[in-house]
């Protein structure tokens, strides 16, 4: 119900309106009122809104013989607050694009057909009910209009509902009409599926409810029925076919995975209902009621008894309030349906849609596996993934709920803990004991800011989908040619001699050689075709995974405001909650997203869009004033690819090309507006860290070499420290090519010699970056080499190399361990006071973890951080369709010395560049200026691009201001005494931190 004691005008600036509002709604028979300071109102004749009528919009309503439900509820429609069609926020200004029906994220079922005609008067007659109370949330009277509520509300809690009750729908018409042609090839399986897979889950609930004995039974079966069968049919289905979808493994989808994300799919959706019902009747109403339906076919005299004991079996789960399951649990739960999916989901082949099998990883013990059957692959291929995949955390078309608490923001009524802790209890609990105010404040100013889908942007990719170009990342259309798969090798097939009595092949025969030949030629074809499979089906799930975030951006389309919810790490890094469409993925997501207030540009703010495009482009690496000439020196292709953006592709060779695309049509429009500096934009610019985890180092060791090599000092030009790492690798190959091996070389020299000479032309600064960047943050000589060895593949097959020849990858391979190497030593040398700073966080950690504990410490801001890592201690899990091993991540199982130490210094790193972060958007908040981040990628409108460097250089200079090492091992003295000696802090260098102040690219 929305609120305002001051307005009768709904014109009226809601800014102007703040109040606070109790958190909880209070309810009697003859009146719907909130806590003081507001009163409640008398009643209002046509106010009384029954029970049946309220709860018929909820999904799992409770039944009217209830005690909970024996009385109607009387609301007073706050009228001052109902939107008029006239109002400035009517419908008229809300126009979704829903798609088909199957889409389980449809909120075509709650906006009117017709969203340009006037609202009914009927749809505002009366407030909404309880639940649907804003005021309670903190929106207060800046909330939108209950039209907005209502589809959040949706969002959130009737995804499963309504793809359940479409699927029921497209049944009862195809048995009236008998007819399926009308229906899409998916369509049809999963109508076909629907039926028989929810009839198979009731059986089992009813079996549940009568205690019929059967494995696991009583660990899944008080979690079992408090759900509609439909629902969980609709649950089982889309999370499976989600998971294999995505899956990037040709051999399937591990059976741990897939039982795990079904049984947490279900949890949460018990908690959206729980929720809800709580909010209406208050705690224990949910169970009840929903085991009560169930039972009605059950005798009378044995009906308290058996509802009893599942009762007392939900509590422990039901009342815990961060509504948690172990693994074991989920995985028990999901197993189960998973098992109703197999033998209940046939294709219309005839065959079962989902195959679960057993596969060997290597030399390890066999796993289990579901993979989709190669018919409904084929046939999924073909189709749009609308509707089949589900997602629950979505972007949101009102503000996010404030942050007040851990498990108290964001979503509200999906349950978002504000860090993502991986199960460590330690953590949860140093949260809830701690002043988290500052944190909430940080999260909730990046939550504020509003978003909106550039729709220009959003059909120049779906264009360039729909005709198959692989544009920027768009994933190519068409896998791979695959080769002939190679016949089961077979001894006897090759072997021309007689085998030795124990079945080996005779090595002293003639042919041996020529079997051992054909042999290896065997392995590497079949090493190629399972390469070329695996690629594909990577493809596949990145083409899946573009196709959600385009859906995402179609259905958002027509809202003027979005919203992204945040949380926050173990480390304390922020992340908006959305997986998919938000601006923290892809170059496609940020290039169909601008902030959705539109401002004047000013000159400066001109000037900086033009820095942008020329950043965007990849001409970095000259000064500010050269790159806004970069945008003058190329503006006939800029016109051009603004003009015929799939046909002149100048942008397409950029960077991050959608972005570009982006700005190159904003600046055509302003510059063709006649006044660029008046012309408003909603556009966004990026500020981005010199290799921002080095800033970090070297300040916190006040480095001066290593602080100039990251931009932390005035310079005229940028340095770029990868350029420079680059520079140092480049001499030693050249030294290595130059190198005289001598009469009688070592096989480590000629190989080395062999790898610089391949290389030799090949190694430039996007082959060494994602080392560079990543070394700062603990990445090993593995990691580094996976990282060198991906963009060498990419040189390689630029030059007409095939990767795909066996001999050619292990040339890749030696390549790749070569140059890791050399790109890690080269490193070193240029910045050895960050590792020694690198080296005492890693020795301090050391010495806590052989005390048993885990590193932990807290931010400036007031986060207390706990490193999660503890040996991994496997257990068995016993399910109804097999036994999986699952990590036990309890907080008593001994902690991981050797992670302890290697994972803190890099985890320190990144708490403190999201203080920063944080910090800088509290300014900013402060300052009533839109803003938003990446990291170490800073984001505001271009014309408050001159205040948002000030304000960053200021907060990066106020945060190293402390004595962050000093206090660090003054916390770690106090809390461990005698007990640990640790070292000193390695001596400060030269560097001034005033200096960063002055300093133009410190982000740039």
């Amino acid at each position: 119900r929305l609120e305002d004691d001051h307005h009768t005008d709904h014109n009226t600036d809601h800014n102007t309106d703040q109040h606070t509002a109790d958190n909880h709604n209070h309810f009697d028979t003859t009146s719907h009122t909130h806590a003081s300071p507001i009163k409640p109102q008398q009643p209002v004749e046509g106010s009384i809104v029954s029970l049946s009528s309220f709860f018929s919009s909820f999904d799992d309503s409770p039944s009217l013989d209830s005690p909970s439900s024996s009385s109607d509820i009387k609301y007073i429609p706050p009228s001052s607050k109902v939107p008029s069609p006239t109002s400035t926020n009517q419908l008229s200004d809300l126009n979704p694009s829903f798609h088909p029906p199957l889409s389980p994220l449809s909120l075509s079922s709650i906006l009117p057909s017709n969203p340009s005609s006037s609202p009914s008067t009927d749809r505002y007659s009366l407030p909404p009910p309880p639940t649907v109370d804003i005021t309670q949330f903190g929106l207060e009277s800046s909330s939108p209009p209950p039209s907005l509520w209502d589809v959040q509300q949706s969002i959130e809690t009737q995804c499963y509902e309504q793809a359940s009750a479409e699927y029921a729908k497209m049944i009862k018409d195809m048995k009236k009409r008998n007819d399926m042609t009308s229906m899409k090839p998916i369509q049809m399986e999963f109508v076909k599926w629907f039926d028989p897979l929810t009839s198979a889950i009731r059986d089992e609930q009813e079996a549940c409810l009568k205690r019929i004995s059967a494995e696991d039974r009583s660990n899944y079966g008080p979690i079992l029925v408090l759900l509609k069968p439909e629902k969980l049919a609709v649950i089982s289905m889309h999370t499976v076919i989600s998971e294999v979808l995505q899956s990037r493994q040709a051999v399937g989808t591990p059976f741990v995975t897939v039982v795990t994300a079904v049984g947490e799919a279900v949890r949460a959706e018990l908690g959206v209902q729980k929720v809800m019902y709580e909010r209406a009747f208050g705690d224990g109403t949910f169970k009840d009621s929903k085991i009560k339906e169930l039972m009605k076919g059950t005798a009378p005299a044995k009906r308290g008894r058996k509802v009893a004991q599942i009762v007392r079996r939900a509590d422990t789960l039901l009342d815990d309030p961060d509504y948690r399951w172990s693994p074991e649990l989920k995985a028990k739960v999901g197993a189960l349906l998973i098992a109703k999916v197999i033998e209940n989901c046939i294709a219309s082949d005839g065959k079962e849609a989902f195959v679960y099998g057993k596969i060997r990883e290597g030399f390890k013990k066999l796993i289990g596996t579901v993979k989709m059957s190669d018919f409904m692959y084929a046939k999924m291929m073909n189709e749009e993934l609308r509707g089949v995949i589900h997602i629950r955390h979505t972007p949101m078309v009102v503000p996010p709920k404030p942050w007040k608490s851990r498990t108290d923001g964001c979503y509200y009524f999906n349950s978002t803990s504000m860090m993502r802790t991986h199960g460590c209890e330690l953590q949860n609990k140093a949260l809830d004991e701690a002043e988290l105010d500052t944190v909430c404040e940080g999260l909730n100013a990046l939550g504020k800011t509003p978003w909106k889908i550039n729709k220009e942007m959003l059909e120049i990719q779906l264009e360039a989908w729909r005709r198959g170009l692989t544009l920027g990342d768009l994933p190519q259309t068409e896998d791979h040619e695959l080769p002939e798969e190679p016949k089961k090798f077979d001894k006897s097939n090759f072997a021309p001699a007689p085998l030795n009595p124990d079945g080996k092949v005779d090595k002293e025969h003639p042919d041996y050689k020529n079997y051992m030949e054909k042999l290896s030629k065997y392995y590497d074809e079949k090493k190629i075709y399972q390469k070329v499979k695996q690629r594909n089906y990577e493809l596949h799930s990145l083409r899946c995974d573009t196709l959600i975030k385009l859906d995402q951006a179609q259905q958002f389309q027509d809202f003027e405001e979005i919203f992204f919810g945040w949380n926050l790490d173990f480390r304390g890094r922020a992340y908006p909650v959305p997986p998919n469409l938000n601006h923290l993925g892809s170059d496609l997501c940020r290039g169909v997203l601008s902030f959705s207030e539109k401002l004047p540009l000013t000159e400066r703010g001109f000037y900086w869009l033009k820095v942008n495009l020329a950043n965007l482009y990849g001409a970095n690496k000259i000064s500010m004033d050269a790159r806004a000439k970069f945008v003058d020196d190329n503006w006939d292709d800029i016109v051009k690819s603004a003009q015929d953006p799939l046909g002149h592709l100048w942008w397409n060779e950029a960077d991050e090309p959608w972005q570009c695309l982006a700005v190159c049509k904003e600046l055509t429009r302003a510059v063709e507006s006649g006044d660029p500096a008046g012309y408003e934009s909603s556009l966004f610019v990026s500020m981005d860290g010199s290799c921002n985890g080095l800033q970090h180092y070297a300040a916190l060791g006040r480095d001066k070499q290593g602080g100039a090599a990251v931009n932390l000092t005035p310079m005229e030009t940028p340095q770029d420290v990868y350029s420079q790492v680059l520079g140092i690798v480049l001499e030693k190959i050249d030294g290595e090519i130059a190198k005289e091996l001598g009469p009688e070389p070592s096989a480590a020299d000629m190989m080395k010699n062999d790898c610089a000479k391949r290389i030799h032309g090949l190694v430039n600064r996007k082959v060494v970056k994602q080392t560079v960047m990543t070394s700062v943050y603990g990445v090993t000589y593995i990691g580094a080499k996976e990282q060198i060895k991906n963009r060498l593949e990419e040189q390689f097959e630029e030059i007409g190399l095939d990767v795909y020849d066996a001999e050619v990858e292990a040339q890749l391979e030696n390549c790749a361990r070569y140059l890791a190497r050399l790109t890690l030593t080269s490193l070193d040398e240029m910045f050895s006071n960050a590792r020694a700073t690198m080296a005492w966080l890693g020795e301090v950690a050391a010495i806590v973890s052989h005390q048993r504990q885990p590193m932990s410490w807290i931010t400036p801001l007031n986060l207390p951080c706990v490193q999660p890592y503890r040996r991994k201690q496997e257990k068995i899990v016993n399910t109804v369709v097999q036994a999986i091993m699952m990590v036990d991540k309890e907080d008593n199982l001994p902690v991981s010395i050797s992670k302890q130490r290697s994972a803190f210094p890099p985890n320190y790193v990144h708490s403190l560049d999201s203080t920063h972060m944080l910090m800088t958007a509290i300014e900013m908040e402060k300052r009533n200026l839109p803003f938003s981040a990446v990291h170490d990628s800073y984001w505001c409108h271009p014309r408050n691009v001159d205040t948002m460097n000030e304000v960053l250089r200021e907060k990066f200079v106020d945060l190293y201001s402390k004595p962050l090492l000093h206090q660090l091992k003054k916390d770690l003295e106090d809390r461990y005494g005698r007990n640990c000696n640790f070292p000193e802090v390695p001596e400060f260098g030269e560097l001034r931190l005033d200096d960063i102040k002055k300093s133009t690219y410190f982000f740039q």
